[in-house]
């Protein structure tokens, strides 16, 4: 017990007179970081709705799993990550209620209105009562604008039914859930183009379609949990996505280099084929995919990723 109060007592302490920022003044730059962190997440996720949008769109002819757009996104404070809430409530008027973020130029809809169904409470975009509503043929919904209900005409249109998130995080990533698709705001800050941004959503919407988390979680039991094979599954998302790119009108032409620029920063991935294939491979894939296209485009084919033959 003697020898824990002497080590407790023997604890070091700062040498220096530091100074105390006044309480004020910290609740305003506190505020001021809370404003700028917003700011930069609120123009990244449009960013990215702007260009999953049309991704989304381009492909749904051949997405299996569909859903009906309106052009609008709505959002509620549980649609940002907890410590920018209170910025969102601020700054976008976000609630606990479901309400219009962003509407397409081209419809009627306004920034705040709360969509309703037939019984008048404020419901999401994506909610499957919804859907069912919007599948049924509306050619109109009611929102409530303030304090009137006003009717507004719509027309949807089918994209892929697969969502896209932003995620804060330090890492360079995007992943797929097979449900919806996740971007990194590290990730959002490497793409340089909206054509590496729409390689990298291409890519996780060709995760999804393919079916690769359910075959690699079924691959993963098979094999009694003794391997996790991913690298071919990984090499089909660059191949399909990159068509899912291309229909959707971005410029292919040397997009593959966004896979030098993450082997530059990330050397390990170089050599390194662990869960992905290395960033060479990846990179001269995409280029042969490219031409590959190009080739489909000159000849005036369909442009949808060659399959294989499958055995009689």
């Amino acid at each position: 017990m003697m020898m824990v109060g002497l080590w407790i007592s023997a604890c070091a302490h700062v040498e220096t007179r530091l100074p105390v920022p006044d309480v004020d003044r910290l609740h305003r730059e506190a505020a001021t970081q809370e404003n700028l962190a917003f700011k930069r997440y609120t123009s990244m996720l449009t960013r990215l709705d702007r260009v999953s949008a049309i991704i989304l769109a381009k492909n749904a002819d051949i997405c299996a799993k569909t859903r009906l757009d309106i052009g609008v996104r709505t959002h509620t404070l549980k649609s940002y990550p907890k410590h920018l809430r209170e910025a969102a409530g601020r700054q976008l008027g976000a609630t606990k209620t479901a309400s219009i973020l962003r509407a397409n130029p081209q419809t009627a809809f306004l920034p705040a209105d709360i969509l309703l169904n037939e019984e008048r409470p404020a419901i999401s975009d994506g909610d499957k009562v919804f859907q069912k509503y919007l599948q049924d043929g509306a050619s109109s919904v009611f929102v409530r604008r303030g304090d009137e209900i006003i009717e507004v005409p719509i027309t949807p249109r089918a994209v892929c039914d697969y969502r896209v998130s932003l995620k804060f995080s330090g890492a360079v990533n995007a992943y797929a859930t097979g449900k919806s698709i996740i971007v990194t705001t590290s990730m959002m800050d490497f793409t340089d183009t909206d054509e590496e941004l729409a390689l990298v959503v291409g890519h996780e919407l060709a995760h999804n379609t393919m079916g690769h988390v359910r075959k690699i979680i079924q691959n993963t039991i098979l094999s009694g949990f003794a391997t996790r094979t991913t690298r071919p599954f990984e090499a089909e998302a660059d191949y399909v996505g990159l068509y899912y790119m291309a229909r959707a009108g971005y410029e292919i032409e040397g997009v593959e280099m966004f896979w030098q620029r993450l082997g530059v920063v990330n050397p390990k991935s170089i050599f390194r084929a662990k869960t992905h294939p290395i960033t060479p491979s990846r990179l001269l894939s995409i280029r042969l995919t490219a031409q590959e296209i190009n080739h489909k485009r000159e000849k005036g084919e369909d442009l949808v990723p060659n399959k294989l033959r499958q055995p009689k």
